[in-house]
């Protein structure tokens, strides 16, 4: 039954749109008529979306779909894993925990024979990006590890999208440096730079979308990859066969023979952003993706992650660190409101519309009035410049039909290609992507207004706004931590509200959305932008 008290809203978020007057702009390049003449028409303003605001530990630090989705859905301030591990590394309670102590046991008090002395075998995205790890966390963990005399294998997943195309040798130059330093002071200490391969090859898939993905990591760290013992030329010989090459998609490589994981090792996964560590989690603890042939080879592996990735599903079993706890979120007040919701995004950002904005709970909040629909991304294994218009036409016409429907009273979906285009570097794919996101923006535009619905246009961080890093003279693949626009477009406000507040957050809109939809905020969400926005007495009704 329709609920007649609440005012329809709908909430498209674009990934990976920042504002920046910088060299390589593809939104500026791509001429979006349709968002800035919402820009200019409607209220709006400009919000942050990165460091402090989004819970991240540094005001530098870029946003990222993961924060930037549970920053929307929370309405307040996170911490974010990386802050809470910083917190766990510096007071060193990361290493006294239960888990910690159960990595260690395993590798000195062994409870079965091997033929191999145990190590401990690390993996970890090998950069400083600080989306999905911090190398920092791999120099305090190999420190650890020679304080207490554990060996280590380190299999090194190259970046080369939160951070320069091009840049791993110098993570693998600091990594192998501050290796030689610890075994000059700790004679009896060990450590080598097992394995390496791109995030689009090993590990690192995302919502299943290339299981091949974390068959193809088991498969490198137990030996089944190239051998080279000159990792630096090989590297720079990739480069020179294919300058376009970036560190995603290097291939697979074996770097050290002896180091392989061996059964009954213990694992410790250091990334700490959950979805792309989910798949390489359900591999090593129940064996999925595997044969049962290959699932011998580890089942008596201790494993770990450095964080919880999913607290209701409880994947790992065993984590360094608890992960943030989030609660009155968005949806859950909505709920409580008997707003009949529905999600609507492609595969690649699915789990950031639902799992990341629900405060990072894989179920829904409510079965009877939570809708979600997941339109299949295409498999083009993280080549999104192949086809940048992605699957942005078919979500927009299931939010219009949604409209039309009379089904829900507030709509959610996200339109993710300005982000996932531009990683790859591409600008000219990039403002292919972003003219597609434009043209689905106007059709948005058209049926909301045509409808009397509220829609809020915003994004939850930057990327395609800078496509080239003028200290390196390469492409820029990594997030932004610019700030982006959010436009709330209605006929009734543009005569009242000309400017919305500067210096406001992501956080902000929860409560901005309930005041559109006519439900007083939850007294936990940060202050609506249309409460602090100038406008005279009256002109837009909120609830006492």
């Amino acid at each position: 039954m329709k609920n007649i008290k609440l005012n329809k809203t709908v909430l498209c978020i674009i990934d990976g749109l920042g504002i920046a007057n910088e060299h390589g702009n593809a939104i500026a390049m791509a001429n979006m008529q349709n968002l800035w003449n919402a820009f200019d028409k409607y209220p709006s303003t400009t919000l942050i979306a990165s460091g402090h605001e989004v819970g991240l530990s540094d005001e530098k630090d870029a946003g990222n779909s993961e924060v930037g989705h549970n920053a929307i859905g929370a309405g307040q301030i996170i911490k974010q894993g990386l802050v809470l591990l910083n917190d766990q590394f510096k007071s060193g309670k990361i290493f006294q925990s239960d888990t910690w102590k159960k990595l260690v046991n395993n590798i000195k008090n062994p409870s079965h024979v091997k033929s191999t002395a145990p190590k401990l075998n690390i993996i970890i995205l090998l950069s400083d990006g600080r989306v999905h790890s911090d190398i920092e966390h791999l120099f305090l963990t190999l420190n650890r590890c020679a304080i207490e005399n554990i060996p280590v294998s380190i299999h090194a997943i190259a970046d080369g999208r939160d951070v320069s195309p091009q840049s791993i040798l110098v993570y693998l130059k600091q990594t192998q440096e501050f290796i030689d330093e610890l075994e000059s002071k700790h004679n009896d200490f060990a450590a080598t730079i097992a394995t390496i391969g791109g995030r689009g090859r090993i590990f690192m898939d995302r919502y299943e979308s290339n299981i091949q993905i974390p068959i193809r990591g088991f498969e490198t760290i137990t030996g089944n990859a190239t051998y080279t013992n000159n990792i630096e030329n090989l590297i720079k010989e990739e480069y020179a066969k294919n300058p376009k090459l970036t560190d995603e998609n290097l291939p697979n490589f074996v770097l050290d023979n002896s180091a392989m994981l061996n059964n009954g090792d213990s694992v410790l996964l250091l990334n700490y952003r959950g979805d792309r560590a989910l798949q390489t989690c359900a591999m090593f603890e129940t064996g999925k993706y595997l044969t049962n042939e290959q699932f011998s080879k580890i089942d008596k592996c201790m494993f770990a992650g450095i964080l919880q990735y999913d607290s209701e599903l409880l994947i790992p079993k065993n984590y360094l660190c608890p992960p943030p706890v989030i609660e009155n979120t968005l949806t859950e007040w909505l709920v409580k409101h008997n707003a009949r919701q529905l999600s609507v995004t492609e595969t690649v950002k699915f789990g950031h519309l639902t799992y990341y904005f629900n405060g990072n709970k894989g179920k829904k909040i409510s079965e009877d009035l939570e809708t979600w629909i997941e339109i299949k991304s295409d498999e083009l294994n993280g080549m999104f410049n192949k086809k940048p218009r992605m699957k942005a036409p078919e979500i927009t016409k299931s939010v219009i039909k949604a409209i039309h429907s009379n089904k829900y009273d507030f709509i959610k979906c996200n339109l993710p290609n300005p982000d996932m285009v531009g990683h790859t570097g591409d600008l000219n794919a990039t403002i292919e992507a972003c003219k597609c996101v434009d043209e689905c923006l106007g059709e948005l535009i058209t049926i909301c207004l045509e409808t009397n619905t509220n829609l809020v246009i915003c994004a939850d961080h930057g990327n395609a706004e800078e496509m080239f890093d003028a200290k390196t003279n390469q492409p820029k693949t990594a997030h932004t931590n610019n700030l982006v626009p959010c436009i709330l477009v209605k006929k009734s406000l543009r005569d009242h509200y000309k400017q919305l507040p500067t210096g406001m957050g992501l956080t902000n809109i929860a409560a901005t959305i309930c005041d559109l939809m006519d439900i007083k905020p939850s007294p936990h969400f940060k202050p609506s932008l249309l409460e602090r926005a100038k406008a005279p007495y009256g002109a837009f009704k909120l609830r006492s």
